[in-house]
Protein backbone atom coordinates (compact mmCIF):
# COMPACT_ATOMS: atom_id res chain seq x y z
CA UNK A 1 0.00 0.00 0.00
CA UNK A 2 1.69 3.70 -0.97
CA UNK A 3 1.81 6.11 1.65
CA UNK A 4 -0.77 8.50 -0.52
CA UNK A 5 -3.10 5.67 -0.23
CA UNK A 6 -2.29 5.68 3.10
CA UNK A 7 -2.70 9.32 3.61
CA UNK A 8 -6.03 9.00 1.91
CA UNK A 9 -7.78 6.65 3.92
CA UNK A 10 -6.68 8.52 7.29
CA UNK A 11 -8.56 11.77 5.31
CA UNK A 12 -11.20 9.66 4.56
CA UNK A 13 -11.88 8.46 8.01
CA UNK A 14 -11.66 11.82 9.32
CA UNK A 15 -14.20 13.30 7.37
CA UNK A 16 -16.59 10.62 7.17
CA UNK A 17 -15.85 11.44 11.40
CA UNK A 18 -17.20 14.47 11.09
CA UNK A 19 -20.05 13.84 8.51
CA UNK A 20 -21.50 11.96 11.16
CA UNK A 21 -21.00 14.01 14.28
CA UNK A 22 -22.49 16.88 12.13
CA UNK A 23 -24.92 14.60 10.11
CA UNK A 24 -26.27 13.30 13.70
CA UNK A 25 -26.80 16.90 15.55
CA UNK A 26 -28.69 17.97 12.05
CA UNK A 27 -30.96 14.96 12.33
CA UNK A 28 -31.43 15.53 16.36
CA UNK A 29 -31.96 19.27 16.05
CA UNK A 30 -34.85 18.91 12.85
CA UNK A 31 -36.52 16.08 14.54
CA UNK A 32 -36.52 18.45 17.85
CA UNK A 33 -38.01 21.34 16.01
CA UNK A 34 -40.40 18.81 14.58
CA UNK A 35 -39.64 18.93 10.87
CA UNK A 36 -39.29 15.49 10.12
CA UNK A 37 -38.80 15.98 6.79
CA UNK A 38 -35.54 18.20 6.95
CA UNK A 39 -34.21 15.08 9.27
CA UNK A 40 -35.08 12.53 6.74
CA UNK A 41 -32.80 14.77 4.00
CA UNK A 42 -29.85 15.28 6.58
CA UNK A 43 -29.82 11.65 7.19
CA UNK A 44 -29.98 10.70 3.74
CA UNK A 45 -27.13 13.17 3.08
CA UNK A 46 -24.93 11.64 5.73
CA UNK A 47 -24.87 8.50 4.26
CA UNK A 48 -24.58 9.67 0.81
CA UNK A 49 -21.29 11.34 1.89
CA UNK A 50 -20.08 8.76 4.38
CA UNK A 51 -20.31 6.35 1.40
CA UNK A 52 -19.03 8.80 -1.41
CA UNK A 53 -16.37 9.85 0.70
CA UNK A 54 -14.26 6.74 0.82
CA UNK A 55 -15.30 5.60 -2.96
CA UNK A 56 -13.95 9.16 -3.88
CA UNK A 57 -10.57 8.78 -1.75
CA UNK A 58 -10.24 5.23 -2.99
CA UNK A 59 -10.35 6.49 -7.24
CA UNK A 60 -8.02 9.42 -6.38
CA UNK A 61 -5.26 7.55 -4.72
CA UNK A 62 -5.36 4.54 -7.12
CA UNK A 63 -1.82 3.74 -8.15
CA UNK A 64 -1.73 3.83 -11.74
CA UNK A 65 -0.41 0.71 -13.74
CA UNK A 66 3.01 1.07 -14.89
CA UNK A 67 3.29 -0.68 -18.33
CA UNK A 68 6.50 -2.15 -18.97
CA UNK A 69 7.68 -1.49 -22.55
CA UNK A 70 9.98 -4.03 -24.78
CA UNK A 71 12.29 -1.91 -25.09
CA UNK A 72 13.47 1.60 -22.83
CA UNK A 73 15.99 4.11 -22.80
CA UNK A 74 19.23 2.52 -20.82
CA UNK A 75 19.43 4.67 -17.85
CA UNK A 76 18.76 7.50 -15.81
CA UNK A 77 21.59 10.57 -16.43
CA UNK A 78 23.64 8.34 -17.88
CA UNK A 79 24.67 5.53 -19.97
CA UNK A 80 26.49 2.66 -18.52
CA UNK A 81 26.39 0.10 -21.02
CA UNK A 82 25.72 -0.31 -24.34
CA UNK A 83 22.60 -2.45 -24.12
CA UNK A 84 19.27 -0.92 -25.32
CA UNK A 85 16.58 -3.65 -24.12
CA UNK A 86 16.84 -3.37 -20.24
CA UNK A 87 14.34 -1.03 -18.15
CA UNK A 88 15.34 2.33 -17.51
CA UNK A 89 16.36 2.54 -13.90
CA UNK A 90 13.71 4.81 -13.23
CA UNK A 91 11.06 2.47 -14.89
CA UNK A 92 12.42 -0.06 -12.69
CA UNK A 93 12.16 1.94 -9.81
CA UNK A 94 8.66 2.97 -10.78
CA UNK A 95 7.26 -0.99 -10.93
CA UNK A 96 9.01 -1.61 -7.50
CA UNK A 97 8.26 1.17 -5.63
CA UNK A 98 4.51 -0.33 -5.66
CA UNK A 99 5.38 -3.07 -3.33
CA UNK A 100 7.96 -1.69 -1.15
CA UNK A 101 4.86 -1.21 1.55
CA UNK A 102 3.72 -5.03 1.59
CA UNK A 103 4.54 -7.70 3.99
CA UNK A 104 5.56 -10.31 1.84
CA UNK A 105 6.93 -8.46 -1.13
CA UNK A 106 8.11 -5.13 0.87
CA UNK A 107 11.49 -6.16 1.66
CA UNK A 108 13.16 -7.18 -1.73
CA UNK A 109 11.08 -4.26 -3.19
CA UNK A 110 12.95 -1.89 -0.99
CA UNK A 111 16.52 -3.54 -1.94
CA UNK A 112 15.70 -3.32 -5.20
CA UNK A 113 15.20 0.35 -5.31
CA UNK A 114 18.28 0.40 -2.65
CA UNK A 115 20.46 -1.22 -5.71
CA UNK A 116 18.78 0.68 -8.61
CA UNK A 117 19.91 4.21 -6.89
CA UNK A 118 23.53 2.35 -5.87
CA UNK A 119 24.40 0.71 -9.16
CA UNK A 120 25.63 4.25 -11.11
CA UNK A 121 27.25 5.22 -8.31
CA UNK A 122 29.22 1.81 -7.93
CA UNK A 123 30.33 2.04 -11.28
CA UNK A 124 30.85 5.73 -11.67
CA UNK A 125 33.41 5.19 -8.86
CA UNK A 126 34.89 1.75 -10.21
CA UNK A 127 36.09 4.04 -13.77
CA UNK A 128 37.36 6.58 -12.25
CA UNK A 129 39.73 4.69 -9.69
CA UNK A 130 40.65 2.41 -13.02
CA UNK A 131 41.44 5.79 -15.33
CA UNK A 132 42.96 7.63 -12.40
CA UNK A 133 45.50 3.95 -12.33
CA UNK A 134 45.93 3.12 -15.96
CA UNK A 135 46.36 5.56 -18.99
CA UNK A 136 43.14 6.50 -20.96
CA UNK A 137 42.66 3.73 -24.25
CA UNK A 138 46.11 1.73 -23.32
CA UNK A 139 45.74 -2.18 -23.52
CA UNK A 140 45.15 -2.58 -19.42
CA UNK A 141 42.55 0.03 -19.65
CA UNK A 142 40.55 -1.15 -22.00
CA UNK A 143 40.48 -4.13 -20.29
CA UNK A 144 40.06 -3.08 -17.02
CA UNK A 145 36.93 -1.07 -18.32
CA UNK A 146 35.30 -3.68 -20.40
CA UNK A 147 35.06 -5.48 -16.96
CA UNK A 148 33.46 -3.20 -15.15
CA UNK A 149 31.30 -2.70 -17.97
CA UNK A 150 30.05 -6.82 -18.04
CA UNK A 151 29.73 -5.76 -14.41
CA UNK A 152 27.50 -3.22 -14.74
CA UNK A 153 25.03 -5.08 -17.37
CA UNK A 154 25.04 -7.78 -15.10
CA UNK A 155 23.88 -5.96 -12.10
CA UNK A 156 21.37 -3.88 -14.41
CA UNK A 157 20.49 -7.11 -16.19
CA UNK A 158 19.69 -8.61 -12.53
CA UNK A 159 17.19 -5.11 -11.83
CA UNK A 160 15.84 -5.54 -15.18
CA UNK A 161 14.39 -9.24 -14.30
CA UNK A 162 13.80 -8.72 -10.88
CA UNK A 163 11.40 -5.52 -11.90
CA UNK A 164 9.91 -7.76 -14.37
CA UNK A 165 9.36 -10.66 -12.36
CA UNK A 166 7.86 -8.27 -9.26
CA UNK A 167 5.74 -6.90 -11.79
CA UNK A 168 3.41 -10.39 -12.42
CA UNK A 169 2.75 -10.71 -8.22
CA UNK A 170 0.05 -9.08 -6.23
CA UNK A 171 0.90 -8.89 -2.51
CA UNK A 172 -2.85 -9.39 -1.66
CA UNK A 173 -2.60 -12.90 -3.76
CA UNK A 174 0.64 -13.37 -2.25
CA UNK A 175 -1.33 -13.54 1.46
CA UNK A 176 -4.09 -15.35 0.25
CA UNK A 177 -2.10 -17.92 -0.83
CA UNK A 178 0.10 -18.00 2.11
CA UNK A 179 -2.36 -17.86 4.61
CA UNK A 180 -2.11 -21.43 6.30
CA UNK A 181 -6.30 -21.15 6.86
CA UNK A 182 -6.90 -21.20 3.54
CA UNK A 183 -6.19 -25.01 3.68
CA UNK A 184 -8.88 -26.28 5.82
CA UNK A 185 -12.67 -25.88 4.99
CA UNK A 186 -12.61 -27.54 1.83
CA UNK A 187 -10.97 -24.84 -0.08
CA UNK A 188 -9.60 -24.66 -4.00
CA UNK A 189 -6.08 -25.96 -3.47
CA UNK A 190 -3.67 -23.67 -4.91
CA UNK A 191 -0.59 -24.62 -4.11
CA UNK A 192 0.69 -24.52 -7.97
CA UNK A 193 -0.03 -20.66 -7.33
CA UNK A 194 1.73 -20.55 -4.55
CA UNK A 195 4.69 -22.15 -5.83
CA UNK A 196 4.73 -19.57 -8.63
CA UNK A 197 4.90 -17.07 -6.11
CA UNK A 198 7.67 -18.39 -4.04
CA UNK A 199 9.91 -18.91 -7.26
CA UNK A 200 9.49 -15.64 -8.56
CA UNK A 201 10.37 -14.35 -5.11
CA UNK A 202 13.44 -17.13 -4.98
CA UNK A 203 14.52 -15.44 -8.24
CA UNK A 204 14.25 -12.04 -6.94
CA UNK A 205 15.93 -12.93 -4.05
CA UNK A 206 19.25 -14.68 -6.05
CA UNK A 207 19.15 -11.57 -8.18
CA UNK A 208 19.69 -9.25 -5.19
CA UNK A 209 22.59 -11.47 -3.68
CA UNK A 210 24.26 -11.66 -6.95
CA UNK A 211 24.01 -7.60 -7.57
CA UNK A 212 25.42 -7.33 -4.00
CA UNK A 213 28.16 -9.55 -4.31
CA UNK A 214 28.82 -7.29 -7.62
CA UNK A 215 28.65 -4.09 -5.57
CA UNK A 216 31.13 -5.44 -3.51
CA UNK A 217 33.68 -6.34 -6.02
CA UNK A 218 33.67 -3.13 -7.54
CA UNK A 219 34.45 -1.76 -3.96
CA UNK A 220 37.38 -3.95 -3.32
CA UNK A 221 38.92 -3.10 -7.25
CA UNK A 222 38.49 0.09 -6.86
CA UNK A 223 40.57 0.39 -3.34
CA UNK A 224 43.03 -2.33 -4.74
CA UNK A 225 43.36 0.49 -7.62
CA UNK A 226 43.84 3.67 -5.34
CA UNK A 227 46.64 1.78 -3.64
CA UNK A 228 50.48 1.84 -4.98
CA UNK A 229 50.48 1.87 -8.53
CA UNK A 230 53.41 -0.35 -8.17
CA UNK A 231 51.75 -3.55 -7.30
CA UNK A 232 48.92 -4.43 -9.45
CA UNK A 233 48.96 -7.65 -8.18
CA UNK A 234 45.84 -7.20 -5.88
CA UNK A 235 43.76 -5.16 -8.73
CA UNK A 236 44.67 -7.93 -11.13
CA UNK A 237 43.57 -11.05 -8.76
CA UNK A 238 40.02 -8.87 -8.56
CA UNK A 239 39.19 -8.33 -12.04
CA UNK A 240 39.94 -11.68 -13.02
CA UNK A 241 37.32 -12.38 -10.01
CA UNK A 242 34.75 -10.32 -11.50
CA UNK A 243 35.39 -11.63 -15.04
CA UNK A 244 34.94 -15.46 -13.49
CA UNK A 245 31.51 -13.92 -11.48
CA UNK A 246 29.89 -12.19 -14.44
CA UNK A 247 30.87 -15.47 -16.44
CA UNK A 248 28.83 -17.80 -14.12
CA UNK A 249 26.04 -15.11 -13.75
CA UNK A 250 25.59 -15.08 -17.37
CA UNK A 251 25.58 -18.57 -17.46
CA UNK A 252 23.48 -19.96 -15.02
CA UNK A 253 20.92 -16.82 -16.00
Amino acid sequence: MSVKRIIGILIAVALDILTFIFGITGVFISMVSGNFIAAGIVFLVMIFLMVGIPLLTKAITRDKTVEIPDKSANYVNSKVVGEDDHLSLKEIKRIVSRYQYGFYLGKIAKDIINQANLVGVKITETKEAVSNRFEVNSITWDRYMGVVDSAADTAVSNLDMMARRLSVLDEKEYASLANPFKKFGGRTDNTGRLEFYQENKQSIERGISENEEVFNKLDKLALELRKSAEDSAGSDAVINDIEEMTDQVKYYN
